[in-house]
């Protein structure tokens, strides 16, 4: 089996969960400074990803549950702006690149990168699995930094793709790692997302946890996509805040045991570490 038949099946199977939370439910109605003109807009910009690269008005109000009337006057801003394209021949829409200049600030800030790097590159090049850099983007991890091991068939995840927050190692990782009030909200969200599934998932997360408070890393053992296997740890940064590292790979590549008793310890080595550069450096 190779590196393309591990395309983002995940994505697919969780698509109906992963519709964007109506604006509504992210506004305080007692706050006077939130601006829904502008969230609106920003929300419209958050549904365009790989999967989904070209969307029309009708799309992007079932995503966002704006009225479609509204997302007519805001995509026609937006092209304006020159934030969204008009596709060619088609009433659908792209990003355009006016976006990409938030995308490459972003990235040219995260000064830990250039400390992180070497050390994921010697753990992905010992486990021939990928190496990764996640942080939070609501209810999903999203990957700041990606380094590849040798191996032809090791998933290609790319920077800014998304992992769910509840069945990634990752995630469960940045979970374990929140102070309490900040998880409890976010678990609260979780349920409420995803009801039909909650005990399950409490379940899964409750093991996690208590392997995070044990051992300083926690898995997910084809949780998050069936044979894909991965182990994840966390650490606080100064100015970037809670960033979570994981090491994964097809079951093939990484078995369970080789997780468990080989790349856990040297992934949590590795987090210890780069701690250790970041306070003493």
């Amino acid at each position: 089996m190779t590196k393309n038949n591990f395309s983002d099946k995940a994505s697919k199977s969780e698509a109906h969960a992963e519709l964007l939370e109506p604006i509504a439910e992210m506004r305080d109605v007692n706050d006077r400074q939130f601006v829904t003109a502008l969230a609106r807009g920003l929300e419209l910009l958050r549904c365009f990803n790989p999967q989904r690269p070209y969307l029309g008005n009708q799309e992007l109000s079932q995503l966002t549950g704006i009225p479609k009337g509204t997302i007519t006057r805001l995509t026609y801003t937006l092209v304006k702006l020159g934030y969204l394209k008009q596709c060619a021949n088609s009433s659908k829409y792209q990003l355009s690149v006016g976006v990409l200049g938030f995308g490459y600030t972003l990235m040219s800030n995260i000064s830990i990168n250039n400390l992180v790097t070497p050390y994921m590159e010697e753990l992905a090049d010992y486990a021939n699995s990928a190496v990764a850099m996640a942080t939070r983007d609501r209810l999903k991890m999203v990957y700041l930094n990606v380094v590849q091991g040798n191996s032809t068939t090791t998933m290609r995840r790319n920077v800014g793709s998304y992992l769910p927050i509840h069945s990634s190692s990752m995630g469960r990782a940045c979970l374990a790692s929140m102070p309490p009030d900040e998880q409890e909200f976010i678990l609260n969200a979780i349920r409420n997302r995803y009801k039909e599934n909650w005990l399950k998932i409490r379940r899964g997360l409750d093991k996690a946890f208590q392997d995070y408070e044990d051992y300083g890393y926690c898995f997910s053992i084809s949780e998050w996509q069936k044979d894909v296997n991965a182990v994840a740890t966390a650490l606080i940064h100064p100015t970037e805040g809670l960033l979570t590292f994981n090491c994964g790979a097809p079951d093939f590549v990484l078995s369970r045991d080789k997780l468990e008793e080989d790349i856990a310890p040297r992934l949590l080595h590795m987090k210890n570490t780069i701690e250790n550069d970041l306070y003493i450096g």
